[in-house]
């Protein structure tokens, strides 16, 4: 609470230099108008002194009531005001923590990214994946992208997409292709499926599939 002080004493100098200001003004510079004001309460009767000393007693107090409704008003002002500033310097302290919390979850991404896309190749995965459990693979080809300059990715990611079809696959064959492609690599992600069931044959499909594979450097400025 010493800046609550610092402004408390802040307070009390400016009272100070008032009252002495308005002193100054009233008794002159060395109390000479004094002398007159005595000299001119001892020409009034008993009943006027008497009055005269109630009403400058009624005038003090109500002065002295008024300046420290004042003071303490603007105390109270100022209290509530640092407090306000407490607060949003201790959200600003709780941002911070959740940014660096954030921001070493994104290195983390970045780190696991570089990792699985340094020595990806797709055609050589993707034809892998479908001999491994079972599939032909035709048409398979793949592109080099951007990320859009205003996506807050592009500084850091590219992508590459992989297109394919998969000219006679069962659905669960087709349900294990995709969790063994994305098990392997979990850079890559399915963005689309085209599924057609082929002319009087019930049990096996023909699927269009388009794959995207981030990659780590990214060509916005």
């Amino acid at each position: 609470m010493s800046a609550i002080q610092d402004v408390k004493d802040q307070f009390q100098s400016l009272v100070s230099r008032v009252i002495f200001q308005v002193r100054r003004s009233l008794f002159g510079m060395n109390n000479e108008r004094i002398d007159f004001m005595m000299d001119s309460f001892y020409k009034l009767s008993p009943q006027h002194q008497t009055g005269l000393l109630a009403g400058v007693a009624g005038g003090l107090l109500v002065f002295v009531l008024g300046a420290f409704t004042i003071y303490f008003s603007r105390i109270n002002a100022l209290e509530d005001e640092l407090n306000t500033s407490f607060d949003a310097l201790q959200e600003v302290r709780t941002l911070n923590v959740n940014y660096d919390q954030e921001l070493k979850r994104y290195q983390e991404l970045k780190s696991i990214v570089a990792r699985n896309s340094s020595e990806f190749k797709p055609k050589p995965y993707f034809e892998s994946k479908s001999n491994q459990v079972g599939v032909q693979i035709q048409d398979l080809r793949s592109q080099d992208s951007e990320i859009a300059s205003d996506s807050p990715l592009a500084t850091d990611f590219r992508y590459s997409t992989v297109e394919f079809r998969l000219p006679k696959v069962s659905l669960p064959r087709l349900l294990k292709f995709i969790e063994e492609v994305e098990k392997g690599n979990p850079s890559l992600n399915f963005h689309s499926l085209q599924i057609r069931t082929r002319y009087g044959d019930r049990l096996f499909f023909e699927t269009n599939a388009k794959v995207v594979a981030y990659k780590v450097g990214g060509g916005a400025n």
